[in-house]
Formats: structure tokens, sequence, C-alpha cells
């Protein structure tokens, strides 16, 4: 069993093991982002398999060394850890100095390695820094909601902490692919820029801070959806989540969902149900990480979650909701943005609208499945593949359908395109 509680609320010395683990993550996280972008993997390979190698990159790193030291390797985790009550100062500052330590060595590494291919200037504008701050903001979210008390605890931790986080990086990169801006890393940011491999030094210092002011909103987030932090052990048994609380999870979850598919492209296909997978770890706890009012319904109707009629119009309103201001943020941020959902040519309407209800059901019953009932006999309460069967059930429609129906799957995401 691992628990990432490692320095939490802890006022025992750090271990040199979990400094020792923190710098070596960081060089080898670091590395890998370094070798892809200097040897021109970015933008080169086919569906973006440098996000995929970024991405299995942390996953490594969170599953070696997350027992030890929590698994950061990022200042802005650690400065949101910090601002959660979740880790001691000093910790916090001695891990952002071995953060930027790993990182710069690795980046020099690389640079010295691969010192023969041009660097190109990475130039950032005003929509760079906004899609920097809102995927910087989940991905810390995501990190603090998996590693909290009630979905990590100590007593039963669980084993997706870093499948949720990789998987919600793999999303924001997605989504700054095109541009090739997304780092969400104050650490990257500063090896990136000191080895001289792309930002200017302006650009730097502004990611930088919008990264920093990202982790402490992600902070108060947290603070806002997770009262139970306050709760002790006892009180933490009994505790259920307002309603509220679940209303809002519901509109936040769809919002950055929609995010995440409004902003990547279809030759991106991975990007939403990454961003599925780590909100529904995430959110699952509190709200049933719905995201989709077909969901929502079927959890109802099959009696397996006390959801009542008065909640469900509540979840769909704030589904619906969600949708429309992601809607309207992507239309502000890419001028002439045009969805592309809707059945297409050379195919038949009537094809589209099958394969979309087949996956909608598809979708529906992995929640079902894995979501609303335990499915496994084991001395734990609940499955940890849960997150990752819902993300794979939709990354399976998406790469059915997308040059087919624009794979939505999702009434509120289709009502608000469609108005």
């Amino acid at each position: 069993q691992t628990n990432f509680h490692v320095l939490a609320e802890e006022q025992a010395p750090m271990r040199p093991a979990s400094a020792a683990a923190e710098l070596l993550g960081s060089f080898v996280f670091a590395f890998t982002v370094g070798c892809n972008v200097l040897s021109g993997n970015v933008l080169e390979t086919p569906m973006g398999w440098e996000i995929a190698s970024i991405a299995c990159a942390l996953l490594a790193m969170m599953a070696a060394f997350g027992p030890l030291s929590g698994g950061h390797f990022n200042p802005a985790v650690s400065v949101a850890m910090l601002c959660a009550g979740k880790m001691q100062l000093m910790d916090a500052f001695v891990y952002i100095l071995l953060q930027l330590a790993g990182t710069t060595m690795a980046m020099l590494f690389a640079r010295q390695l691969l010192e023969e291919h041009e660097r190109s200037v990475i130039h950032v504008a005003g929509r760079d820094v906004v899609v920097e701050t809102i995927y910087a903001l989940m991905l810390n979210f995501v990190i603090l909601c998996v590693s909290g008390k009630r979905n990590n605890p100590e007593n039963e931790p669980n084993q997706f902490y870093g499948i949720a986080a990789s998987s919600t990086l793999a999303a924001g990169l997605s989504c700054t692919r095109g541009r090739k801006t997304g780092v969400f890393n104050p650490a990257i940011t500063i090896g990136l820029g000191l080895t001289q491999i792309g930002f200017q030094v302006h650009s730097l210092v502004s990611f930088v801070i919008v990264q920093l002011v990202a982790a402490v909103a992600a902070a108060a987030l947290f603070r806002l959806l997770r009262p139970e932090e306050k709760l002790s052990t006892d009180q933490m048994a009994s505790y259920v989540p307002s309603l509220a609380v679940r209303l809002f999870s519901e509109f936040l979850g769809t919002t950055l969902l929609m995010l995440t598919l409004g902003l990547s492209s279809w030759e991106n296909i991975w990007a939403a149900p990454c961003a599925l997978m780590g909100l529904v770890y995430a959110l699952g706890d509190l709200s049933g990480g719905h995201f989709n009012p077909a969901v929502t319904a079927a959890v109802v109707l099959s009696r397996t979650r006390l959801l009542i009629s008065a909640d469900l119009l509540g979840y769909w309103a704030c589904q619906v909701v969600g949708c429309f201001v992601a809607a309207v943020t992507c239309m502000i941020l890419i001028p002439g943005f045009h969805w592309d959902l809707g059945p297409k040519a050379p195919f038949q309407a009537g094809a589209a609208y099958i394969m979309e209800l087949t996956f909608s059901i598809i979708l529906c019953l992995a929640v079902l499945a894995v979501s609303c009932i335990k499915g496994i006999n084991s001395i734990y309460s609940r499955n940890f593949y849960f997150g990752l069967a819902i993300g794979v059930a939709l990354l399976a429609g998406c790469l059915c359908c997308a040059k087919i129906s624009g794979a939505c799957f999702n009434p509120a995401i289709s009502l608000a395109v469609a108005v």
C-alpha cells in the first residue's frame, strides 16, 4: 500500500530519502521534457506522442517516488500543498530548491546531448497565459483532491494518484500543443529559459507568476470543496458532501471537460478522455463525477446512488451552465472558433446518430459498472480503476466516432454547441 500523506500534517523532519526522491524525480521528468523539445518531437509526432512520453514519465516517477516524497516534482504543486495546509513551510522551501536544481541539471544535460539541434523561441500571447493558468490550476487541484483525506484515507490509500495527475497533464498539454506553450511547472519554465531552449525572459516571468497564482487558487478551491479535511477520522466516516458542494463539483468538472474538448483539436483526440479521467478521480467522491446529463440520468434510473429528482435537475442545470461557460470561453480565447460536431461527409446522418447513441450507452454503462458499485471482491471499499475505465470508455468512442459524428456523447455539450 502507498499513502501520499508523506509530509502532510506531520511535524517530523524531512527524511533524506524524501529529498533524494524529489531531486531524482524532478531530474527524470525534466530530462524527458527537454529531450522531447530539443529532438523536435513536439508537433512532429503523430497524435501527440511527445505528450504521452512526458505524461508517462510523470506517472512513472509518481509511482516510484510518491511513497517517499509525495511525488511533487513541481514547485507549483508544493506551493498548493503548502497553501492547502498539507505541507510545512520549510519542507516546501526545500522541495522547491530540489525541484529547481534537478530540473536545471536535466535541461543542461539534455542541451549538451542534443546541442546540434536548432533551438526555437516560444512566442507567448495573452491567450497562452490564460490557458496556462487554467490548466495549471486544474493540475494542482486534481493532485490536491486525489491526495486528500477522503480520497486517500490512511487506512485505505488509493492507487490512482499518478494516473490522475499524468492524465490531467496530458489533457493540458494537448490543449496547448499547437502553440508549444503548455508547461504548468515553474521549474520546467525556468529550466527552459535558463538553458535557452525555449522561453524568453519576459515570457518566463509571466508564466512562473501565473503558475504560482494558479497553485494558490487551486488550494483555495480545494479548501472550499473539501471542508472534511478539518474533520477527525471518526467524523470523516459519517461525512456526506452537501448538495452545494456536489453541484459546484459538477459545474466545475463539466466546464473543464468542455474547455478541453474545445481548446484541443481532433488530432489531439486523447485530450477530453484524459481530462475526464483526472476529473473523475478528483471529484468522483464528491458528486459522483458525472459531468454529463446522460450519465446522471442513468445513475438515477439505476437507483445505485441516492440521487432524488431534485438532485437530478440540479445536476443537469449545473452541467448545462458549465458547458455554456466553457463554450463562451473558447470563443473568446480563439477568434473565429467553430465547434466541429455533427454528422460528417461522406457518412450518412443516420450512421452518426446511431454511433452517438451506441457509445453514449457504453459510457453510461461503464460509469454504472465501475463507479456506482464496487464490482470486485477485495479488502478495499472500492475499486481503484473506476476513473481509468470511464476515461477509456470515452476514448473508445472518440477514436471510433470523431470523423463520423464528432464524438460528443454529452447532451449538455450538444446543447451548448447548438445554441
